[in-house]
């Protein structure tokens, strides 16, 4: 299904026209915009728009790609927009270096729509379940002995986790 940028925007003026009928200081509202080939030269464009309809701040967002060895259609020109960096022999290469840690193991959750615990949002398709928060509390799922092994598999070896490969840990993602 097609996104529509107008109802993106007729949306965002209702939020914020509500929002100052109110005289409330929240919802605080952020544009997200993923910056890819094809739409880095409406950067600005999307800053301007953003400014005009009174949205509070743009974060732009580098794109992760699958595919990226060989280069993609997606990768931004601009260096500065994407997570990956040509080399001299024209493949690419993700520009952080995958240090065996990570913030997300022991700070955040992400859940599947149907209740499973993964250990975080790199893990799209539910390749590594931690636990079922169905038939588990968080709490026992947090502490299990699988997230037990599964955190200490990264200590060791985090290029060994192919979701781990494309992370974004230690990558500048919003720019």
């Amino acid at each position: 299904k097609q996104g529509s940028l107008q109802t993106v925007l007729d949306g965002t003026r209702n939020l914020i026209k509500w929002k100052d009928k109110m005289n409330a200081d929240g919802p605080y509202i952020i544009f997200q915009f993923l910056v890819v080939r094809q739409n880095e030269h409406q950067v600005e464009e999307i800053k301007q728009i953003a400014e005009e309809i009174g949205v509070d701040e743009v974060k732009l967002k580098s794109a992760q790609i699958y595919d990226y060895k060989n280069g993609n259609p997606l990768i931004p020109e601009n260096d500065k927009y994407s997570r990956y960096k040509k080399l001299a022999d024209g493949s690419y290469t993700i520009k952080n270096k995958l240090s065996n840690h990570c913030w997300k193991l022991w700070h955040g959750s992400v859940f599947t729509w149907n209740g499973l615990l993964v250990p975080c949002c790199f893990d799209k398709d539910a390749q590594y379940i931690m636990g079922d928060l169905k038939k588990n509390s968080f709490e026992n799922v947090w502490n299990s002995k699988t997230m037990e092994e599964f955190r200490g598999k990264l200590m060791t070896g985090r290029q060994n986790i192919d979701i781990c490969n494309n992370c974004t840990e230690g990558c500048k993602v919003f720019m």
